[in-house]
């Protein structure tokens, strides 16, 4: 194996300018084969479709020719019925039609005659072949729902839906169970296209339809090299952030169980100008009391007299928020279930926890997807128990989370083959430094802090923060603090940022901004052709920025290999780009562990710029649940820390330097400089705001003010009048932007009345006019909509896939139009399926092993 450099403990040197990458790379492998979408094509009905359209091409073309020809011949011949026959073929040929009989004038049969004669028997086999295509589609589509059946029956579809739908689990259950040629109702035969083209061509992460694995850099000659055989297991966790709030609601009813709980003060609690201020997890805003005697000695342990005070001392502390009462267990728990089973003893709720926790230590075990809807049942009933009256309350689904991982060993990344991408990685995620949105905020709030509190000052990080809410808001657009609170809260944002001359810094780096997009976009070409773009123009133009632009010092890169001939440099293309510091690494290990998989330690975090400091939080979600990556986390209100080796908000302090960082985070009593760190998988801007704080101006966290593709691509601002296409973009072998058709909704085909076959002819025609490829990914937006609406965007965003010759793809395509955005994007599929990674053990033939596999790089500086 390569080693790692000295000093900087899991990352991996790969050249003389510091550059690094973790030693660990995760990989997503997609659960079905890439053959599962091959075999659901009706390849006969698409080569019948390509045959009527080329001939309708034949046609038009040699129908125009035959009419420009007759022309000459029309004009010699007197008026009369043979003028009038000629002028009716002449009519006809020129718009493709049948012309009304097929008699024509003796005269041209010696020169014309045979190549209209000709062109009609084109026509001819034309109409057979629409007159055809009906009934053949029906028969190919009835054909594959058999091959849909094949698929759908494999363990990890199964697994996945259950967990995905229960409906639709007993939907496929049921036809299942039926007769083998049974087909499907309609809107399940659609469904299940839908799952199925989910789970083959996007590594979705949900349940079953996406197997993760860690794999390492080696010295092997292979790029990608993964030795078999290759298996998988379910990693099952409960649904941590529903059981404990109902574990919460039922103390507040129960003594005896909040007696088991764990009182603590706040830990963002502290006192500032003889009042005690503190922000609650719900994070409306800093609340404030006076800090009386009395009060401050009730807030300091032990807390057994509160708990025994008459009048319910302890309970209106706790609502207050000065004072938070948690189940005992931390948030990142190696255990959840065992932990709290054992803290509560014989408690009636702990006898519920102990049932949940066997049902599930045998969920992955259980083969048959019968066993594990039953096993679902146990932990439904168990939860009821902890829900009392609010049980009918309880979701539908995602009581627990199933996740899958790779228990066999991951792949072996040929570090010599992989150093030229990872070059090129590195050129294109220094230069999307001057894009960043933090970057612009830690300026501002530099700035701002040194006209509130003075140059070189420290502060506690409450009284700063209060500062920030209380003196920056949306209404003073153009100024500092206005600016500043457009980029921390930009869905609120009212008014486009300006200009704003009390921070040269500001109207510096956004010059530097728009000269980096102005010089990218000069090299795009005006045709659709490829451009490939030398990474030393990016480093050149990252030379000319200012100093104070700094890259993110840790990015996990979402790539995916493109083949190439053998004997040339591998190529990749960049999905995009997230939180790095071991944020996908930390959870594949996290869920290694669950699942019994042999992990070895998770390597702890080393940063530039301070000792890290993790904020551990939930926050709603378990796909926040990780491995930790430092020795320090922030204690933070609503979370219950791994152990005592933390820093509270309350020991946190803001100290203005001179120079680039401009403000840094210290602890308030040694000094020490800190650097918050998050590798939750939850996005950060829909963290709580504090949190969002923390990392946004004193953390190192990817904040882009538009999307990676679109500095690369020229995407239309408004809904464009006609189809526009963007090329292609490499920055040297990393493809950074696919190729893209941007289409106002209002001009794709629809089916309305039209049957299949006509709506599928329609489609394709229209594919071919723009030139848009079969089979691509498909998503829709709303140019200039406002920020605000983000949420709403991104779910327009997502891709689905689309092949013309798969007639269910292309129905759900029809219906999903109707809850488009105004502009719908197609993008070409790149890797083409035929790139899919090859896995060994995977059972069938070689050409049925084939999956879409995705690897998170993450890169960074040492």
């Amino acid at each position: 194996m390569v080693s790692t450099r000295r000093g900087l403990p899991g990352r991996v040197g790969i050249d003389a300018a510091r550059r690094t990458v973790d030693a660990s790379v995760v990989a997503r492998v997609a659960a079905l084969p890439v053959t599962a979408l091959a075999e659901l094509r009706c390849t006969a009905t698409w080569r019948s479709v390509q045959e009527i359209l080329a001939a309708r091409g034949r046609l038009a073309v040699e129908g125009r020719r035959l009419a420009d020809e007759l022309e000459p011949v029309i004009g010699a011949v007197g008026p009369g019925p043979a003028r009038s026959a000629l002028v009716a073929l002449r009519r006809a040929l020129y718009n493709a039609r049948r012309p009304a009989g097929r008699a024509w004038p003796v005269e041209i049969a010696s020169g014309l005659g045979p190549r209209v004669a000709a062109w009609l028997t084109d026509l001819d086999r034309h109409d057979a072949l629409v007159r055809q295509l009906p009934d053949l589609l029906d028969q190919e589509r009835r054909g594959t729902y058999e091959v849909l059946r094949r698929w759908v029956g494999t363990d990890a579809f199964g697994y996945g839906v259950l967990q995905a739908g229960p409906a639709m689990s007993a939907a496929l259950r049921q036809w299942l169970a039926s007769p083998p040629g049974s087909v499907p109702p309609r809107q399940v035969a659609l469904r299940l296209t839908r799952y199925v083209a989910r789970v083959v061509a996007k590594t979705s992460p949900h349940a079953t339809f996406m197997m993760a694995a860690l794999g390492q850099w080696s010295d092997d000659g292979e790029p990608v090299r993964w030795d078999g055989p290759w298996a998988w297991r379910s990693a099952v966790e409960p649904n941590v952030p529903l059981l404990l709030r109902l574990l919460t609601d039922l103390a507040r009813a129960d003594g005896g169980l909040a007696a088991l709980f764990e009182v603590r003060p706040n830990p963002s609690l502290e006192e500032d100008d003889g009042r005690l201020w503190y922000v609650t997890g719900q994070e409306a805003a800093y609340s404030g009391i006076a800090a009386s005697q009395p009060l401050r000695r009730l807030l300091h342990p032990p807390y057994d007299d509160l708990r025994t005070q008459a009048g319910g001392a302890l309970d209106r502390l706790v609502d207050l928020g000065v004072l938070e009462l948690h189940p005992p267990v931390a948030d990142q728990a190696a255990a959840h279930l065992a932990d709290l089973t054992d803290r509560l003893g014989t408690h009636p709720a702990g006898k519920a926890l102990a049932a949940v926790q066997e049902a599930l230590a045998r969920y992955p075990e259980a083969a048959r997807v019968s066993e594990r809807e039953a096993l679902q049942r146990k932990v439904r009933s168990a939860f009821a128990e902890l829900a009392g009256d609010d049980a009918d309350r309880l979701p539908d689904r995602n009581l627990f989370h199933e996740n899958a991982v790779v228990t066999t060993p991951g792949p072996r990344l040929g570090l010599a083959a992989w150093r030229p991408v990872l070059g090129d990685l590195h050129a294109i995620v220094d230069f999307a430094a001057v894009f960043d949105r933090d970057g612009v905020a830690r300026l501002l709030a530099a700035d701002l802090f040194a006209e509130w509190f003075g140059a070189g000052a420290q502060v506690p990080f409450g009284r700063f923060h209060r500062m920030l809410a209380q003196r920056t808001h949306p209404a003073a657009p153009g100024t500092p603090a206005g600016e500043l609170h457009a980029l921390m809260y930009p869905w609120q944002e009212r008014h486009p940022p300006g200009r704003t001359p009390a921070v040269p810094r500001l109207d510096e780096l956004r010059d530097a901004r728009t000269a980096a997009l102005a010089a990218v976009r000069e090299l795009l070409p005006e045709t659709p052709d490829a451009l490939t773009i030398d990474p030393t123009v990016l480093a050149a133009l990252a030379t000319d920025r200012p100093e104070f632009v700094r890259p993110v010092g840790s990015l996990s890169c979402f790539v995916q290999t493109i083949s190439s001939p053998e004997g040339t440099p591998m190529r990749l293309v960049l999905n995009g780009l997230g939180p790095g510091h071991g944020a996908m690494r930390s959870r594949v290990h996290r869920l290694l562990r669950v699942a019994g998989v042999p992990a070895g330690e998770n390597r702890l975090l080393e940063t530039e710029g301070g000792m890290p400091v993790e904020i551990t939080g939930l926050f709603g979600s378990n796909v926040n649940l990780r491995s930790p990556v430092a020795a320090q986390e922030i204690g933070y209100p609503g979370v219950v820390p791994s152990g005592p080796a933390t820093f509270d908000l309350r020991d946190l302090a803001v100290r203005h330097e001179c120079g680039a960082d401009g403000l840094v985070l210290v602890h308030a009593g040694h000094g020490t400089r800190l650097r918050p760190v998050y590798t939750g998988m939850v996005a950060p801007m829909l963290l709580p705001r504090t949190a969002r704080l923390l990392l946004q101006l004193f953390g190192d966290m990817p904040s882009p003010v538009m999307e990676l593709a679109s500095v690369f691509s020229r995407p239309p601002e408004s809904v464009p009048a006609r189809v526009e296409r963007t090329a292609r973009v490499s920055v040297g072998r990393v493809t950074v932007a696919r190729a893209a058709w941007y289409v106002p909704v209002r001009e794709i085909p629809r089916r309305g009345k039209n049957s299949a076959a006509a709506h599928l002819l329609a489609l394709a025609a229209w594919f071919a006019e723009h030139s848009l490829p079969e089979r691509c990914f498909v998503s829709s937006g709303d140019p200039g909509a406002p920020v605000r609406e983000r949420l709403h965007m991104m779910r327009l965003a997502k891709p689905t896939y689309l092949d013309l010759a798969d007639p269910a793809l292309v129905t759900l395509f029809d219906r999903g139009l109707d809850a488009s955005g105004s502009v719908v994007v197609f993008r070409e599929l790149l890797p083409d399926f035929e790139a899919a990674l090859g896995l060994e053990g995977d059972g069938g033939p070689p050409d049925r092993r084939r999956h879409v596999t995705e690897y998170v790089v993450e890169v960074g500086h040492a």
